[in-house]
């Protein structure tokens, strides 16, 4: 005995092709929504990395300038504007493109040197796209004046 194919009634294998076919439709262009919605997202994430990278970068180079100023700025025989001269070359050397717009302000007494440096970290995402973006930086480091003591 051989076996016999089995075939469904026309009405059934139709109501299949129907069912397929719809099956087929209704997810067509749901990878150009999921991009469309996703792509956005991952742009925002990325720029949103990069800015606190820039921001950190511009932070650490700030404080590497404050320190340096302090240092010159306290030591007997050291003044303000050396300091100050000395932080200005320094952020220009190492975070030139990093900081926008900085402010460096040394106060030396004679008994505590400051140094600040206020400024703001380049943005990523130009502000008139996104206000507010662009992250402040803020240092001050302080120290005891150093005095001559025979």
């Amino acid at each position: 005995m051989t076996a016999q194919p089995r075939t469904a009634p026309p009405e059934q294998s139709t109501r299949q092709r129907r069912r397929r076919r719809r099956g087929q439709r209704d997810d067509r262009g749901s990878a150009a929504v999921e991009f469309a919605i996703g792509a956005p997202l991952l742009l925002l994430i990325v720029a949103l990395i990069w800015q606190v990278g820039v921001w950190a970068i511009g932070d650490l180079a700030a404080r590497n300038a404050a320190n340096h100023a302090l240092q010159t700025s306290r030591v007997v025989g050291g003044t303000a504007p050396a300091g100050h001269s000395d932080a200005a070359a320094l952020l220009a050397q190492n975070g030139g493109w990093f900081v926008v717009d900085p402010v460096v302000t040394v106060t030396r007494t004679p008994t505590v040197t400051t140094v600040t440096i206020t400024g703001h970290a380049r943005a990523v995402v130009p502000a008139s796209i996104i206000p507010g973006l662009q992250p402040t930086i803020t240092v001050t480091v302080q120290a005891s004046t150093e005095r001559y003591a025979p």
